[in-house]
């Protein structure tokens, strides 16, 4: 490796450590990746063998947890205020946005002294955003420029179709897509897997 790119590497890997809680053998690609409005590296955790090339940012009181074996893809962004938790082995593709909160007030004077608070303040402490946790299970793939809004629990095993809008409640082991996303199909039965050495067993009935 170029002498340059490994103190690069270092020092990234030394202020990834300061800015959350990483697991054994994951990595962040910038630093600047992640953001935490409240300055807790606790408000962000990163399970073991998990690979983060999008954002994660916190607004005071949120927090984001992703677990092991998991994947974020360039350009994917995950805000959160409340709680957003990406269980195991989750594959998110590039241009993903997960939001667990409206980002701004409905109210366009509240909307404006937000902005005003932001650019001369930093981020208000004191907004309610209306959060509601986003729960990803484990064994996921959310394609490429989706958006999963607040309140959504997505089922293990499913797949959301590039460009999906997901609004409701997916359930496990299904294929959505669409605006909003709707059902299409569902994972093909079979398809027990060994992963981490470990076996995959359908809970279906």
């Amino acid at each position: 490796m170029n002498p340059f790119f490994k103190i690069k590497s270092k020092i990234n890997a030394a202020l990834v450590n300061k800015k959350c809680v990483i697991g054994n053998n994951s990595s962040v690609l910038d630093h600047n990746l992640l953001v935490s409005h409240d300055r807790d590296k606790n408000s962000i955790i990163l399970g073991d063998n998990t690979h983060i090339e999008g954002q994660l940012m916190t607004f005071p009181g949120g927090k984001i947890k992703v677990g092991n074996f998991c994947y974020l893809a360039q350009g994917s962004r995950i805000w959160s205020d409340t709680l957003i938790e990406i269980k195991d082995r989750a594959i998110i593709a590039h241009n993903v946005n997960i939001f667990d909160n409206q980002t701004h007030p409905l109210d366009p004077v509240a909307r404006h002294q937000q902005f005003v608070h932001i650019i001369q303040k930093g981020f208000p402490k004191d907004l309610n955003l209306n959060g509601k946790s986003v729960i990803i299970e484990e064994d996921v793939w959310i394609a490429c420029n989706s958006i999963i809004l607040r309140g959504v629990t997505i089922g293990k095993c499913s797949i959301i179709g590039a460009g999906s809008v997901v609004t409701k409640d997916v359930p496990a082991w299904t294929i959505v897509a669409g605006n909003p996303a709707r059902i299409i199909g569902k994972v093909p039965e079979g398809e027990q897997k060994i992963l981490n050495g470990k076996e995959v067993v359908s809970d279906r009935g």
